[in-house]
């Protein structure tokens, strides 16, 4: 290395490529592209940088330079009822993209193969520096794939595999989320509760059911563990599994809701029955949607952190740890009338 004592100035790229034995692209490879470089040459590569404490200071600036500006979000697909929060979760991550200097790109799903092509031409293209896909499935070939194929990425959501999985995810606590809302309720002397949306197939909603069972044993509230009803999760079917719920030979007089538009549906079915939301019956959502300030019912709902999500993920992808970070954060319950047992 020229002879030079460590220390005297600021190492460069080429000088960890002395120490190496490698060319300076090579470094640059190993920095911006590690999976075009073989293992004993990425090794040998880390030990100079270790060695010339190249890390401490130019490897995340040259990572910062490095990466193309744009953050690609893959889109899921439609959903034909809407999504207020994914639709809003959108320009969360458009704003923590825009608070460390980078855009956000949109990527439309068109089936895994056809997806993980235009991954990998994005991101070897150097469109991209990384993705972010959402909505995932217990078994979804998404993170495998990009994963496989060395593509930087991070995921709003957990699959099957949850804290085992190789890849960084990070989600609300959606387990904590419904239990926030049980505990609600029964503070309010709800001792008869329903949950609405149970969903076993899709990995947050079957958390949203263990948070419910959770803390219905822990307030001792055994019987409504009988009432937790598989369906939808829009508003008519909001409105139709009420009215079951409510013509039932012992009805509930809370309803915790997995999302924003069944609960806005439970709403509507007690008001044309002449029962007052929060006085006559409970109802809770989520998400906290501007379905929760409808009409003269403001319908207390659990709120996620999306912009701290967004910001999250966003570094995720930047920084791409060399371990992967699994991040729960936590909701709140915002509490309106339809909980008000004073209205």
């Amino acid at each position: 290395m020229s002879g030079k004592a460590p220390g005297t100035r600021k190492a460069s790229m080429s000088d960890v490529a002395d120490l190496a034995g490698v060319s300076a692209m090579t470094v640059s490879n190993v920095i911006n592209r590690p999976e075009v470089v073989s293992e004993a040459t990425r090794a040998k590569v880390h030990a100079a940088m270790r060695e010339l404490r190249y890390r401490n200071n130019l490897v995340a600036r040259s990572l910062r330079l490095a990466q193309p500006r744009q953050i690609a979000y893959v889109l899921p697909a439609q959903d034909s009822v809407g999504n207020q929060y994914m639709d809003a979760f959108v320009h969360d991550l458009a704003a923590g993209c825009q608070a460390v200097d980078r855009n956000l790109t949109l990527v439309a799903e068109r089936g895994t193969e056809a997806l993980m092509r235009a991954c990998e031409d994005l991101y070897f293209g150097q469109s991209a520096a990384g993705f972010v896909i959402s909505n995932l499935g217990p078994d979804d070939p998404r993170p495998v794939g990009l994963r496989k194929r060395g593509i930087p990425f991070a995921a709003y959501g957990r699959t099957a595999e949850a804290f085992a999985s190789p890849w960084s995810w990070v989600e609300a606590d959606a387990a904590q989320g419904i239990a926030m809302a049980v505990d609600h309720v029964a503070d309010r002397g709800h001792r008869e509760l329903a949950f609405v949306g149970a969903d076993p197939g899709i990995v947050t909603m079957a958390q949203r059911e263990i948070g419910y069972r959770e803390a219905c044993e822990r307030r001792g509230l055994t019987g409504s563990l009988a009432r937790i009803v598989e369906c939808g999760r829009d508003l008519e079917t909001g409105v139709r599994v009420t009215a079951d719920l409510l013509d039932s030979t012992g009805p509930p007089t809370a309803i915790i809701c997995v999302s924003d538009p069944l609960a806005a549906g439970a709403v509507i079915t007690l008001q044309s029955r002449g029962l007052v939301p929060g006085r006559d019956a409970a109802v809770t959502g989520y998400d906290d949607t501007t379905l929760t300030s409808f009409g003269t019912v403001g319908i207390s709902s659990v709120r996620q952190p999306s912009a701290a999500i967004a910001a999250e993920l966003v570094r995720l992808v930047i920084e791409r740890p060399d371990a992967p970070e699994h991040l729960l954060l936590p909701p709140s319950l915002v509490e309106r009338s339809s909980t008000d047992p004073a209205v």
